[in-house]
């Protein structure tokens, strides 16, 4: 739990579009006091990390090696389990509006309900509790609920909503799944999350077959630019991935 809590309040300050308003707060401040010069300079700095970070495409170019590194396979032969992490499906908005939120996760659930009804006697293991420290629910109601929309036998489906980060995922789950040697496991997760997944999946001798969802980046693409929003969030995206990368190594 202290990992969890330190790694939520390291990623509140360093996330790049985080960072980016703390120092531009910070320099708006400044420049009212008698710290000006120190305002100014910050102020030249948060202009030059918001070109990079926000008018130019430099998260694709961070995002797209991670999305590349696995590839989804042919359909395989026989299917035991699939292993679906969540991913932000924000089960408070289905409980006020009945109805799922707007989210890149749900294309998971897609895809593994896919599998699922190509593969009609494997097992279906959904791991998604609450990667948030403020009490917000967990994504593992909400994929209850979208599986019932696409028309998932509920008796196929398993959930886990106690995990906060992706360790706990696969921990938590191999203890409810309990693979046996030789049964074949798919994993669905987003393309920029499969690395740290798979790496996560090797150290626990759990063997599983990438199945990338949810991508970022298309080959080739390198029109980002002044595409502000959507810079920022696949900076944020991506810098958060190698961050995790580094730190579960």
């Amino acid at each position: 739990m202290g990992f969890f809590i330190a790694s939520k309040l390291f990623w509140l300050i360093f996330a790049p579009s985080h960072f980016l308003a703390l120092m531009t707060i910070a320099a708006a401040i400044l420049l009212a006091t008698k710290f000006e010069r120190i305002g100014q300079r910050l102020a030249a700095a948060a202009a030059v990390l918001f070109v990079v970070i926000g008018i130019l495409p430099t998260g694709i170019l961070l995002a797209r090696p991670l999305e590349n590194r696995f590839t989804r396979p042919g359909w395989p032969s026989h299917v035991d389990g699939i292993l679906v992490l969540g991913g932000g499906l924000d089960t408070d908005v289905l409980k006020s509006r009945a109805a799922p939120a707007a989210t890149l996760a749900e294309a998971r659930i897609v895809s593994a309900y896919e599998l699922a009804r190509r593969y009609p006697n494997a097992r279906v293991v959904f791991s998604g509790g609450s990667g948030a420290i403020n009490g917000k629910s967990g994504d593992a109601p909400a994929a209850k609920y979208i599986f019932g929309q696409l028309g998932l036998d509920p008796s196929r489906l398993t959930l886990e909503g106690r995990s906060h980060n992706t360790w706990e995922n696969f921990v938590f789950s191999r203890a409810i799944a309990k693979p046996r040697p030789g049964e074949v496991w798919v994993l669905a997760t987003s393309a920029i999350h499969m690395p740290r997944s798979m790496r996560v999946a090797e150290r626990i001798h759990w063997n599983m077959i990438p199945w990338p969802t949810d991508y970022l980046t298309a080959d080739g693409q390198f029109l980002g630019i002044f595409e502000i929003p959507k810079n920022l969030e696949i900076m944020d995206a991506a810098v958060h991935e190698w961050i995790g990368l580094i730190a579960y190594r």
